[in-house]
């Protein structure tokens, strides 16, 4: 799944806002989500990959209801340090922190699914993979009656999770940045 996110996200101004840019880009945004796949988002996750013939191309990450995407240990959060600080560099990792504490705030206040990441390989982008991962996913959320979060940096993606029934309920600035919360309540 790593591989398919690092790809998916080349672009991404989210991450490109506090992660390391320019010959680092590349590496900073495959170590990332190597951590990120292997334990730097809450461990009760949920993973899905889109395959065709074998091959991953693209993934989601929810968190359940009452999760926390980042919300580790002490501990957790020391040992990570040192990775963030070589992929992010000290002024990235403020602008992430800054990012996390404004985003923080956009969570809504009943018990949600959070998708921290939805990601579909450049080669397989336009063709329907992620509208797939999202009404697999979607689907057993709304079984559970479950309300549904995400945030997104582009208007291509903000369009993509309204056609699924997502609302926008809030947006704001930061530098050379543009985000969007998105909220879905449970259909059916």
């Amino acid at each position: 799944m790593s591989p398919v996110l690092t790809d998916a996200f080349v672009d991404e101004a989210g991450l490109n806002y506090w992660l390391k840019q320019g010959r680092e880009k590349e590496r900073a945004r495959r170590k990332f989500f190597d951590a990120i796949v292997e334990d730097a988002v809450h461990p009760q996750r949920d993973i899905y990959v889109a395959e065709s013939g074998g091959k991953p191309l693209g993934a989601a990450l929810w968190t359940a209801s009452g999760r926390k995407a980042f919300d580790l240990s002490v501990l957790k959060q020391v040992s990570l340090g040192p990775l963030m600080l070589s992929i992010a560099g000290v002024g990235g990792m403020q602008r992430g922190f800054a990012l996390a504490d404004k985003l923080e705030t956009y969570h809504p206040k009943v018990p949600h699914a959070h998708l921290v990441f939805l990601g579909v390989a450049t080669s397989a982008q336009g063709r329907g993979v992620g509208s797939e991962l999202l009404k697999h996913t979607l689907a057993a959320l709304d079984a559970a009656g479950t309300v549904a979060y995400l945030e997104c940096s582009t208007e291509r993606n903000a369009a993509l999770y309204q056609r699924h029934g997502f609302e926008v309920t809030g947006e704001f600035d930061l530098p050379n940045l543009h985000m969007w919360t998105m909220t879905r309540q449970p259909r059916g």
